[in-house]
């Protein structure tokens, strides 16, 4: 599964700002979101300054990438895919929705995304079942089979 975020379109959009301080609280919370998890994720930010293509890597699974059109970027990336239902986009931009429409990419509004950020992980699972029976239940089970056969 591959995630695309619309950087600026997220942070300016929620009114979060977009100075490096809050691109980088961001990057963090994402890379935090998708900690262990087995996805690609990219967060795309217009840099209007470089001609070049800039990439940092935030964790294993998370980074950013820098350029001059992150619209181009990410619709292009869309297109060119073999599987672009593998493919989550996150903006609200609807002029990139529209350019992708047609090959149907799963998208998340950015206020849905941000809300996910910020919810708590799901309780991890117990086991479902325990390894032995305890004695309490053999004795239950016990009974139970003794008056079947009565």
């Amino acid at each position: 599964m591959r995630w695309l975020i619309d950087g600026y379109n997220v942070l300016i959009g929620n009114d979060l700002g977009w100075d490096e301080a809050v691109r980088s609280r961001f990057g963090r919370q994402v890379a935090g979101h998708f900690a262990g998890k087995k996805v690609e994720v990219t967060i795309v930010y217009d840099s209007r300054e470089s001609p070049v293509i800039q990439r940092r890597p935030i964790s294993p699974t998370c980074g950013e990438i820098y350029l001059q059109d992150a619209d181009r970027y990410l619709v292009e990336t869309v297109e060119r895919s073999d599987h672009p239902r593998a493919i989550i986009l996150v903006t609200d931009d609807r002029e990139i929705i529209n350019a992708v429409r047609p090959r149907r990419p799963r998208r998340v509004s950015t206020a849905d995304f941000l809300s996910a950020l910020q919810a708590p992980p799901p309780p991890a699972r117990g086991e479902e079942k325990p390894e032995r029976d305890t004695p309490a239940n053999i004795e239950r089970y016990l009974k139970i089979f003794e008056d079947e056969d009565e």
